[in-house]
């Protein structure tokens, strides 16, 4: 069975169980109270005190047993209460120990950051002069075999194919990246910034500033700033308009609703397969009481170039995104849902994987955007959400590879809230081979599929483990899907396809 884990959801935690035990306990005390005092009450009745007349020696060993009786139920009392007060101790203990064990790392990242970034600022003049004394001789020697052909003189004579082992050193470095994602988004959130704020002398009291758009890089969203801010000096990864027009779709329509999760996410990976640029698709399904529904997808990243064009789904807006900005993509989903004429009090899903995972998650952390639109529902694959604040009125299910670092790439977990679930998979590629969606495939193209060192974040691959995950019955996504029935049954009345483009200025 594939492997999974689950944080997060309506399941019970160790906390909440010590509280919910708590409270238990609370009440079986107040049972206990309650009896007794009835008891003691019931003691002074007027005719249990006539009755202690004709019988007085009884009488006394009744009270004597009496007494003995509410002393050793007024001990259990307070026993019970110390245990209720242990118990809710143990729990507040947990969750500051929980979040004091994150906090010191987090501190020793950012010290270790810093510490560098120092090292490196002092030791910079000898750096600089022995980088250029070893790097520049290799690479204009490099540069001068490839130019001859030299390169493949060297390949014949002594075996060493210079281009294959640069070609392997770099896929060996993002394999490691990937491969051990928790580390790579670990030193996004905490070193790098350190490492800046160390090699500009700056104190490191800084690293502990709050907010997204601190002057000073402390975090993985305040560090995108800083990174945007340069490429913006440079004419790259600019912000601009947006023309939005309703479209032709890349694929056609469908006739139902999606079956399952499974469904969801292949019309999800559908709107951006092969374009230039992603499509939003809104599905508009009518349950049998007339209640309207709308799943709105939003397309993933399709142009990994810095240089600014027409093409919304690019590298721009997931900087701009990540750095806590407003996107063209938001503004196509508005505009989108605008034009769809979707009512305020009308139930509406979003769903994105990678690029369209931000920035549905951004969508759900808007206020603004909330006022307007009544998300209910939203599903993220393969995208970082941690620092998007997504409203608790909102079931949240998100997937990710273990092994798949853009999910990493805001360096922390997603919150583990009831009304956030987050299915974290062991990216096995083995096991995947087994998916029902690539059982057509040759063993060559499953070869070439899981070969690539990202194919752990690959549509391909999600969509094989979301398969398995349905096959298995796991648990997460049937209980979605039972909670979100509506947007699973009923008739899918129109599909509405959009597309955009960026308007420069």
């Amino acid at each position: 069975m594939i492997a999974t884990r689950t944080a997060g959801g309506p399941q019970l935690k160790i906390d909440d169980r010590a509280d919910s035990s708590g409270d238990e306990l609370q009440r079986i005390c107040a049972q206990i109270g309650d009896l007794s005092a009835d008891g003691s009450r019931a003691d002074f009745d007027l005719a249990t005190l006539l009755t202690q007349v004709p019988a007085p020696l009884t009488a006394i060993n009744l009270d004597a047993a009496r007494v003995v009786y509410l002393h050793q139920s007024a001990l259990v009392l307070l026993e019970l209460e110390a245990t209720v007060l242990a118990v809710r101790a143990a729990a507040i203990a947990y969750r500051q120990a929980e979040k004091g064990i994150s906090d010191t790392f987090g501190g020793l990242l950012d010290c270790f950051g810093y510490v560098t970034g120092r090292v490196i600022a002092i030791t910079l003049p000898v750096l600089i002069p022995l980088g250029i004394a070893v790097g520049a001789p290799i690479y204009l020697g490099l540069q001068f075999l490839d130019a001859t052909g030299l390169d493949d003189v060297v390949a014949k004579h002594f075996g060493i194919d210079l281009r294959a082992t640069k070609a392997a050193a770099k896929e060996a470095f993002v394999a490691l990246v990937f491969e051990n994602s928790d580390t790579s988004g670990a030193i996004i959130e905490h070193v790098l910034p350190g490492i800046v704020v160390g090699f500009m002398g700056l104190p490191p009291t800084v690293l502990a500033a709050d907010g997204d758009h601190a002057l000073w890089p402390h975090d993985s969203s305040s560090m995108t700033a800083w990174i945007l801010g340069g490429a913006n000096m440079f004419g790259l990864l600019l912000p601009s308009d947006v023309e939005v027009w309703k479209a032709k779709g890349i694929t056609p329509a469908h006739d139902e609703p999606p079956r399952d999760i499974g469904d969801l996410y292949r019309r999800e990976a559908d709107v951006h397969r092969g374009a230039d640029s992603g499509q939003v698709r809104i599905e508009e399904i009518t349950a049998a009481d007339g209640t309207t529904r709308y799943i709105v997808y939003v397309p993933a990243t399709t142009d990994w170039s810095p240089d600014p064009g027409e093409n919304t789904t690019d590298m721009t807006t997931n900087v701009q995104a990540m750095a806590g900005n407003d996107t063209v993509m938001q503004e196509m989903v508005r505009q989108a849902i605008a034009d769809a004429d979707i009512a305020s009090d009308a139930e509406v899903m979003l769903v994105g994987y990678s690029q369209g995972g931000i920035t549905a998650g951004t969508l759900a952390a808007d206020p603004a955007f909330l006022a307007d639109v009544n998300v209910s529902a939203l599903v993220t694959v393969g995208a970082p959400l941690s620092d998007f604040p997504v409203d608790e009125g909102i079931d949240v299910l998100s997937i990710e590879h273990e092994q798949d670092l853009v999910p990493d790439l805001d360096g922390n977990e997603n919150p583990a809230e009831d009304h956030w679930s987050t299915i974290t998979v062991d990216y096995d590629p083995d096991q995947l081979r087994q998916a029902p969606n690539l059982k057509n495939k040759t063993e060559a193209e499953l070869d070439e599929l899981f070969s690539s060192a990202g194919a752990a974040h690959s549509s391909a691959a999600y969509t094989a483990s979301i398969g398995l995950m349905l096959g298995a019955g796991h648990a997460g996504l049937s209980r979605f899907t039972a909670k979100n029935s509506g947007f699973f049954t009923g008739d899918l009345k129109e599909t509405r396809d959009y597309q955009a483009k960026r308007k420069r200025t």
